[in-house]
């Protein structure tokens, strides 16, 4: 395949105190002879540069920046700032530290974008997995589906705002161009200190910037890590940076889609703020989850009781084991040699696998 500006994509990768995971993601993708750049923006006290670009062995193309203390979003919109500045790429597209993403994926949606001005962003299916052990190394636990065929098809900016507010999910994870993805990254970057409504100010820019394209492929994995507690939701409102962040807020996103739709600023105060409380109301991860609860009070029962605890691991075990093939895009299907998804699958579970 030949790889050109409309094929290669910026890999954005912000890291702090976790170098660990860095290297895991660049023997990842040298394994796999990756076409995509990658620029590291390293936040930690102490460069790791040295180690960074040896383990890349000058088979991929590794760019290494140390900013200590620059926060994930700041280091983001430097790292695409510093990717435009090389003219490598026109696209860049943002993983975290312990993720994946997959190369001939990312050239698909890149291409697509290149062909079709009129869509902002494109993406494939993303899967998320967890280890049996903390850290980038260890056994494979559990792997599930963390979106499917996720796109955005409003013709403006206000339908766009409605789609992604009843069906959130984080386009900073898609292919962009790289001069629309600074402009994206940049609004609210210094005013909207909350991190959570940080990442709400920059995805529904993204969603009202343009469409979003569902490319019909595997594109993310996603690293998921037990015993991470999130603030109960009254705990996050009466924060510090609570109120002038969700001021902030609506008053970036509300200029976005003024400027986008031709409306009113009190018009499009009204509708942001609405877009806003549908998010808050949706966004699960601020609730005691039942589910969570009764999850983590089992674990405490069978860890008492050796035969259910020995059950409990034997059901672990078979439960993806197919009686039946299974090739659609499933748990099941994740897990099967005679999915689809395997080929791209068996490399992101072999890379956590070497330490």
């Amino acid at each position: 395949m030949i790889i050109n500006n409309n094929s290669k994509v910026a890999i954005l990768i912000p890291t702090k105190n976790r170098i660990d995971f860095v290297i895991r993601a660049i023997k990842y993708y040298v394994s796999i002879n990756s076409p995509h750049p990658i620029f590291i923006g390293d936040a930690s006290s102490k460069s790791s540069e040295e180690l960074v670009l040896k383990v890349a062995q000058d088979k991929i193309e590794v760019y290494y920046f140390h900013w200590e203390n620059l926060g994930d979003r700041k280091t983001m919109l430097k790292l695409a700032e510093k990717a435009n500045a090389t003219s490598i790429s026109n696209y860049c597209t943002f993983h975290g530290d312990d993720d994946f993403l997959i190369p001939e994926s990312l050239s698909k949606c890149a291409e697509f974008l290149s062909e079709n001005p009129s869509y902002a962003t494109s993406q494939g299916r993303a899967f998320s997995f967890e280890l049996i052990e903390d850290g980038p190394y260890g056994e494979l636990k559990d792997i599930g589906i963390y979106w499917n065929e996720n796109e955005l098809k409003g013709e403006t900016a206000l339908e766009r705002l409605k789609e992604i507010s009843v069906n959130y999910w984080v386009p900073i994870f898609s292919v962009h161009r790289i001069e629309e993805f600074i402009d994206d990254m940049s609004n609210g970057i210094d005013s909207v200190i909350d991190r959570n409504f940080g990442e709400f100010v920059n995805s529904l820019t993204m969603a009202m910037r343009g469409k979003s394209k569902f490319i019909d492929c595997l594109y993310l994995a996603r690293h998921t890590h037990s015993g991470i507690d999130h603030p109960a939701i009254f705990e996050w409102v009466i924060g510090e940076n609570w109120y002038l962040s969700y001021t902030e807020l609506i008053k970036s996103l509300s200029i976005v889609l003024s400027n986008n739709d031709g409306l009113s600023l009190i018009e499009s105060n009204s509708k942001v703020e609405l877009a806003i409380e549908r998010l808050i109301q949706l966004d699960k991860k601020y609730h005691t989850s039942t589910r969570k609860f009764i999850n983590k009070k089992y674990s405490e029962y069978i860890s008492k009781r050796g035969f259910i605890y020995v059950l409990s691991k034997f059901y672990r075990r078979i439960k993806y084991i197919p009686i039946l093939p299974c090739k659609d895009f499933s748990q099941r299907g994740l897990r099967s040699p005679k999915s689809k998804y395997h080929k791209d699958v068996s490399p992101i579970v072999n890379s956590c696998r070497v330490s």
